[in-house]
């Protein structure tokens, strides 16, 4: 073989070489992912599953994103401009009321990540206040139809005060549930336990109560995917909780795989996340399965916040068949 044709072989290699390295790298599949909200702790895992590769090695590549909550997670859900979203059981609500998608996977129990939060300008901050002086308190809720309102009505009645025992305030977010604490306007507000840890780490704070202590029997959280979605690509879906439960189970076997990744979402320090590690990490599912009685306690919930006027059939709302095989 002559100068020239050596060269010319060794080009041709090199552009085969390049097109079977472009294939490679163009055979994962992409999945767009939105979760309820960009920066919650308890929604970083699959921020992990990406960091730890664990979706690469499952040919996933994942475009995460965040909604401004629930009700605009279901929307672009609803409008195709999400594959799979991760948000609250109430949502299955929107699912009842005609939403073109379902939920695949429970990945969150009772709700220890939610709890009624204090600052230093409430009567209630002093280390001896317990759930026990919440009665009569005013409570910052999101607003009447949310899950913020249902758990602190739930804490209300195991008290034995009614539904009202605890005065509920809509105010949205938690930028107005902290003005209105530093006007005195509330004693308190229902939001993530993360919000209590960080004011607990300041010493300008802290969490009264987790709702988890009384509603063990919950999905805080699921995994939803579009009817268009799981239909056109079943075993996507089913490698997408494969990885998802992979990362579930490095998260529980190290803390701090999930506390590196976590910070720069979260901005939250360290401490704050293992104190939030320590008190949620018992909330995860280990395989995603759908308990009867949580999904009844959701199905009451959305009757209180009058989402719907009647139980639905909570069984034509979620599957099990994307699950990993126990």
């Amino acid at each position: 073989m002559n100068r020239i044709s050596r060269s010319l072989a060794n080009i041709l290699i090199a552009s085969a070489t390049l097109v079977t390295s472009s294939l490679i790298a163009q055979a994962a599949d992409k999945v767009r992912v939105l979760k309820a909200v960009p920066h919650a702790f308890q929604l970083s895992i699959v921020d992990v599953g990406v960091e730890e590769g664990i979706f690469a090695k499952y040919d996933l590549e994942l475009e995460i994103a965040g909604a401004g909550g629930g009700a605009k997670l279901q929307q672009a859900l609803a409008a195709n401009a999400a594959d799979i979203g991760i948000g609250t059981g109430p949502e299955l609500g929107f699912i009842a009321r005609g939403a073109p998608q379902i939920a695949i996977a429970a990945t969150h129990g009772a709700p220890m990540n939610l709890g009624i939060v204090v600052t230093e300008d409430s009567p209630l901050f002093d280390s001896s206040k317990t759930v026990d002086d919440l009665k009569g308190m005013k409570v910052g809720i999101a607003n009447p139809s949310s899950l913020t309102y249902f758990l602190t009505r739930t804490i209300s009645l195991a008290q034995g005060w009614g539904p009202d025992g605890i005065v509920t305030v809509p105010l949205g977010g938690v930028p107005a549930q902290m003005a209105a604490m530093k006007t005195k306007n509330i004693d308190g507000f229902m939001n993530s336990v993360d919000i209590g840890n960080n004011l607990q780490n300041r010493g300008t704070g802290r969490t009264l109560v987790a709702a988890g202590d009384y509603l063990p029997k919950f999905h805080t959280h699921l995994i939803f995917a579009t009817n268009k979605f799981r239909e056109e690509n079943p075993e996507t879906v089913r490698r997408f909780l494969a990885a998802f439960y992979e990362t579930v189970a490095l998260v529980k076997a190290d803390k701090q795989a999930w506390i590196s990744v976590a910070e720069p979402l979260t901005n939250l320090p360290p401490a704050v996340l293992e104190m939030g590690y320590d008190r949620q990490i018992g909330m995860l599912s280990d395989d995603g399965r759908f308990d009867a009685e949580a999904l009844d306690v959701i199905a009451e919930g959305l009757l209180v916040t009058k989402i719907l006027d009647e139980k639905p059939d909570m069984t034509k709302l979620y599957t099990e068949e994307y699950l990993p095989a126990n």
